[in-house]
């Protein structure tokens, strides 16, 4: 799978960090270089996208994703 690496800002502490992006849209975390805190990086058709793990909503949080997923493969 294909990885890129880009820089963000850090919803938390707004300081410049490094991201390392999944070759697919799946969203992962990301510790930040400078506050060591841990957020949410999603891929979008363009470009990509940072939350807070407070801002972020489920479809974009990779544990409630994996969750609400192997939910509906129960059904």
């Amino acid at each position: 799978m294909n990885q890129t690496i880009q820089k963000t800002l850090c919803p938390y502490c707004r300081l410049e960090t490094f991201v390392e992006l999944p070759g697919d849209y799946a969203p992962v975390y990301v510790h930040c270089d400078s506050c060591k805190k841990k957020f949410i990086v999603e891929r979008k058709i363009q470009g990509f996208k940072s939350f807070s793990l407070e801002e972020a909503p489920c479809i974009s949080n990779p544990d409630c994703r994996d969750i609400e997923m192997g939910a509906a493969d129960e059904q």
